[in-house]
């Protein structure tokens, strides 16, 4: 069965709640987007990531697409989506570096906040995120570790904690909704 001719068929298995259906449709998604997603971003890691959001994002809203035949301008859509919403935390991201490098470079961080409150707010935050990593299984928080602070591919975590790059990526991604999840739920 064709790419073109099957995913119709994968498109209402998955509908329907067909386990079956949605990994197939999965598997077509994920051959047909990750060479479009990873010449857009040019990093292997980084286009996995945005791959699995694009699947989960597909799964969440897959009975909002009135029309199957339009499914794959659909899903281009909402990887394009997660691809540009990559590139403006990258560009964000960057440009808080460039504000602390400016910061140092005029003794400001040396200091610390110069407004009490702001200091009180940053060392609540930290505190904040320190519980809510504290609280991840152990896989999750040396994963998180591993990818955030020692920014490591997922090939190198897999190969370090005897599992597979999939397993780490799930694990990631897991680790980051819960982390998520606890910091939405503080008061």
């Amino acid at each position: 069965m064709s790419d073109e001719s099957g995913y119709m068929q994968f498109l209402a298995e998955a509908r329907a709640g067909g386990q079956a259906g949605m990994g197939r449709l999965a598997v077509l998604v994920w051959e047909r987007l990750f060479p479009f997603v990873l010449r857009a971003i040019r990093n292997r890691d980084a286009a996995e990531d945005i791959l699995q959001e694009t699947l989960l994002t597909m799964l969440r809203r897959l009975d909002s697409l009135r029309d199957g035949r339009r499914f794959w301008p659909w899903i281009y859509r909402i990887a394009w989506s997660k691809v540009q919403d990559r590139r403006r935390d990258r560009h964000r991201r960057g440009l808080q570096v460039t504000a602390l490098r400016r910061r140092a470079q005029a003794g400001d961080l040396l200091s610390g906040p110069n407004d009490p409150l702001e200091a009180q707010v940053r060392a609540e935050t930290l505190q904040q995120i320190a519980v809510a990593v504290a609280r991840l299984n152990c896989r999750q928080r040396d994963i998180l570790q591993l990818r955030c602070c020692e920014d490591l591919p997922y090939a190198e975590i897999a190969a370090r904690t005897c599992t597979s790059p999939e397993k780490v990526r799930i694990r990631f991604h897991r680790a980051k909704e819960s982390v998520k999840a606890q910091l939405v739920g503080c008061p």
